[in-house]
């Protein structure tokens, strides 16, 4: 198992997972070429990518899926009304949905719906013994998903704003509102919060995704994170631009 993000921030997010005998990439929101370039500096070439997943139709996260489908004609699989959100639908010929399936290619997939101003999804995968949870772009988890998140092997999860900084920030009040509540993004705290109640003995690594340029630092995100979850378990951070850190297990 290999896990790297590409990038992830409000300017684009992109990660690349292999699983099983699968290369697989959620979301594809950064530009098509910085996606292919951070491929080939993993030894990774972009038709071997076999499958994309969407978590939701906001720009930073479809970016580049119109170019990945036409030059590859990349299978996707994306939620029902993900697909009727997104503006180029119409490029779209090989995809199904993801509410009408629960394994790929040997990959058993559970989706955790978001709480977002768009539609859209989280997701748990379990292989070869191994259960990867992915959530970002969510306001909150509904406490029913919440057996199905603990003691996973790693968890890719949004640490994106710290409250103080938001709120005294220079976005509109409306848009400072709408990131802090139930349908923007988890705070640094609300992330640490979840962690440390999910988190268990298998678990061994984890990712901070989406942490805004803005309204955040990476040190403040690592650290409100790190005094409440073990020094055993690694954290490690995702940056804009930046390759992260490869997880392997």
């Amino acid at each position: 198992m290999r896990l790297v993000v590409l990038g992830s921030s409000s300017s684009g997010n992109s990660t690349y997972v292999e699983l099983g005998n699968n290369k697989f990439l959620i979301d594809v929101g950064l530009g098509f070429n910085d996606i292919k370039d951070k491929l080939f500096k993993l030894g990774v070439y972009p038709d071997e990518i076999d499958f994309i997943l969407i978590t939701h139709a906001h720009s930073d996260h479809v970016r580049s899926l119109h170019s990945f489908v036409r030059v590859y004609n990349t299978k996707v699989y994306i939620g029902k009304n993900t697909f009727n959100e997104y503006i180029k639908n119409d490029c779209l010929k090989n995809y199904e949905y993801l509410e009408d399936i629960n394994n790929i290619n040997g990959i058993d997939i559970n989706i955790i719906p978001i709480s977002h101003d768009k539609n859209g999804f989280g997701f748990i995968f379990k292989c070869e013994g191994k259960t990867i949870s992915y959530l970002t772009d969510t306001g909150y988890i509904n406490v029913k998903y919440h057996k199905l998140l603990t003691n996973n092997d790693v968890y890719l999860i949004e640490s994106n704003h710290d409250v103080l900084m938001e709120m005294n920030g220079t976005k509109d009040q409306m848009t400072k509102e709408r990131n802090v509540g139930d349908m923007g993004h988890l705070s640094n705290d609300q992330c640490a919060m979840y962690l440390s109640r999910l988190i268990g003995k298998n678990t061994k690594a984890i990712m901070l995704m989406h942490i805004s340029e803005h309204d955040n630092t990476y040190d403040l995100a690592f650290n409100v994170n790190r005094n409440s979850i073990s020094n055993e378990i690694p954290i490690y951070l995702s940056h804009k631009s930046e390759i992260s850190q490869i997880i392997e297990l």
